[in-house]
């Protein structure tokens, strides 16, 4: 079914004005100047977040309403390409939804990516030369752009992007010749700039390397990206990925319960001739090397989200509730990151342009199925470090 892109975009920017993704509206501001009342980052060791107890968080929350639910069960939805499967476990059948084409099908499938990049400026902090703090990830663009996650590499499953990679060995059996599901290469929309209030974060610079990061407060950045998602011009057949450079949140700007580094939603977008329009949508930040350990840097955090999209877009996939490896924490969502993103050795490290990044290693369907043997790659629960996990998840233990 198809739609001219005026026709939708229309219908998108009018939703949208009441669309709300995951919490409450404000407004967002830009600003020009520091106020003269201002302080330099506090300073930091190395390995200083990790010795609060802060830990690498990642959140996922489905917004569609039931409307849209239904219209995904019945076909009538527009969004990103995806297939439909299931399993089954101890009688009860698990269906999942994944973006692409069937594996079985073979081909193709190219999704487009938009990227908006969002920088924050910190009313309560200057930098050394006493000049207004912003942490923008204007510089780390082209990084980002060159990335395994839109850049081919090497990997034991073949010459591909990071995700593709993933999914290749996930559906090693049974993909047909030639089945890839790759990002275009990103679209970067109009660049965003926040103002942080006084007492909505808390600014670090790492007295070694000199890098500054920002503890946000959860709900004062979710609310600005609100209003973010409403006023860019988003594609509900394409990712849209918000992208931060060294910015965590955590409730409070709470040190001890940080850092969510990054989150994937969906919500409706609009309404065309009974059609629901749905919009997938991930925000993650950059990390510099060296705050949270060597392997969890540069793009860890957009691979960990980009991953799970794939396997998970529209935030519906239940499964047999697990126990997160070397946790108390249980969860019964497909969510592919999750269980390794503790784990200090999960960041994959893949040579590209002369730059080393650390895209995170992932958990696949078949540790979710709790077969008795893997029919992925080589027998594998988890890829590409194979080593990771070596036999399916766990029930969660009882309490």
């Amino acid at each position: 079914m198809s739609f001219t892109r005026n026709r939708l975009n229309r219908r998108v920017r009018s939703f949208c004005g009441v669309m709300a993704v995951l919490c409450l509206l404000h407004g967002y501001s830009f600003a020009q100047s520091a106020p003269p009342d201002t302080s330099q980052p506090i300073e930091a060791a190395g390995g200083f977040l990790q010795s609060q107890g802060a830990q690498p968080r990642f959140e996922a929350a489905s917004k569609l309403s039931r409307d849209a639910r239904a219209a995904m069960r019945e076909g009538r939805v527009f969004s990103v390409p995806y297939f439909s499967g299931s399993f089954a476990w101890q009688g009860n059948a698990y269906p999942y939804t994944m973006v692409g084409s069937k594996p079985q099908s073979g081909g193709t499938t190219e999704v487009p990516a938009q990227i908006v990049p969002i920088s924050m400026f910190f009313e309560e902090f200057v930098d050394e030369s006493g000049s207004p703090l912003v942490l923008d990830p204007a510089q780390v663009l082209p990084r980002v752009q060159s990335s395994p996650n839109f850049h081919k590499a090497q990997y034991a499953t073949g010459l591909t992007q990071f995700a593709d990679a993933v999914q290749l060995a996930q559906f090693y059996r049974s993909a047909g010749p030639d089945w890839h599901t790759l990002l275009g290469q990103p679209a970067i929309l109009k660049p965003v700039r926040i103002a942080v209030p006084r007492g909505a974060a808390k600014v670090y610079r790492n007295r070694s390397t000199g890098v500054t990061y920002a503890i946000v407060d959860t709900n004062f950045f979710i609310s600005q990206l609100n209003t973010i998602i409403q006023l860019e011009n988003l594609q509900p057949d394409a990712l849209a990925i918000a992208l931060t450079s060294n910015v965590f949140l955590s409730p409070q700007s709470d040190i001890k319960k940080c850092c969510v580094l990054g989150f994937h939603t969906s919500f409706d977008v609009g309404e065309l001739a009974q059609v629901k329009f749905v919009q997938t949508f991930i925000w993650a930040s950059w990390v510099d090397q060296g705050i949270l350990g060597p392997n969890l840097a540069d793009v860890t955090p957009m691979s960990h989200e980009i991953s799970e999209w794939m396997n998970n877009p529209f935030g519906s996939n239940a499964v047999p509730a697990w126990q997160v490896p070397n946790s108390n924490a249980c969860q019964s969502n497909l969510e592919t990151g999750d269980p390794l993103a503790t784990m200090p050795n999960a960041g994959s490290p893949v040579l590209i342009d002369g730059f080393t990044y650390h895209p995170q290693s992932q958990v696949l369907l078949q540790w979710f199925q709790r077969g008795s043997a893997s029919d992925a790659y080589e027998g594998a629960y988890s890829f590409p470090d194979q080593t990771l996990v070596t036999g399916p998840s766990q029930p969660c233990s009882t309490r």
